[in-house]
């Protein structure tokens, strides 16, 4: 099997303590929860990771590839000098799957952004998964915010059916609502709360039903980043007949954060 595990851990820049300075510790259960995911992901390092992330280029209607040679930057505009990297795309890798995935009739679009320094979905899980392996294996950087909720599980269905010969891993990266409390980032919603529970169920049952019963209403409501990142994970542990464990969820600063992890 190509895939040793996937999963899902949320991006906000003030959990790495170079950008905190202590106001980190106010998501104890998120760190955590990151913990818990590294730890089982410890001793399984792939030979590359497929990092999802929703700030990365997207593609409208499309999966998007980031074929740029080489990305640089990180966390240190926020104040995180060790948070900062300089990634060599694997090209042939990318190759390899973007015509897997087209084989498949997944959409996919290749991208070329060299920065990532407005990339923090890629950034801040890299830093806690480079102070776990060390130096890390090849990034595969890549956007899921151009598709619609059935073509990202889809996404994941096909990516389950991918082998070139190496190990992978599936990193999700997404925040869930960004709208649980007054004064939130992107305001309140009632909304954000029954999407962020909706998400969790998905996840424990390894079932995208709640997910897709939601309206696209309640999800424009909900102010969500993640959701295609999720649904792919559920798409790829579905079809690899796993299940899905919820390491943690809170909403410290009014936006939901889970971790979650699958090994397979």
């Amino acid at each position: 099997m190509s895939w040793l595990w996937a999963a899902l851990t949320p991006h906000p820049p003030i959990i790495v303590p170079g950008v905190g300075g202590g106001r980190e510790k106010e998501a104890a259960v998120t760190l955590e929860g990151i913990a818990g995911v590294m730890e089982r992901v410890r001793e399984r390092k792939p030979e590359a990771i497929l990092l999802l992330s929703p700030h990365q280029t997207y593609a409208l209607g499309a999966f998007a590839l980031n074929t740029s040679p080489v990305v640089k930057g990180g966390l240190a505009m926020y104040g995180a000098r060790d948070a900062s990297f300089e990634l060599r795309t694997p090209q042939p890798k990318v190759d390899a799957l973007a015509e897997f995935l087209g084989a498949d009739d997944v959409p996919v679009s290749m991208v070329t952004s060299a920065d990532l320094d407005h990339d923090q979905g890629s950034s801040v899980p890299l830093y806690f998964l480079r102070n776990t392996y060390g130096p890390l294996p090849d990034i595969v950087l890549s956007s899921p915010i151009g598709l619609e909720r059935k073509m990202s599980f889809k996404l994941g269905e096909a990516m389950s059916r991918f082998d070139d010969g190496r190990t992978w891993g599936l990193l999700a990266s997404g925040d869930l609502s960004h709208r649980l409390k007054p004064g939130a980032p992107a305001g309140f919603s009632p909304m954000g709360e029954k999407f962020d529970a909706a998400v969790v169920e998905s996840l424990k049952k390894a079932d995208p039903s709640p997910v897709f019963d939601l309206s696209r209403r309640a999800i424009e409501d909900a102010g969500e980043c993640g959701m295609r990142s999720v649904l792919a994970m559920l798409g790829m542990v579905s079809a690899l007949g796993g299940k899905i464990d919820v390491l943690s969820y809170e909403g410290p600063y009014g936006v939901g954060y889970c971790n979650a992890i699958s090994v397979f």
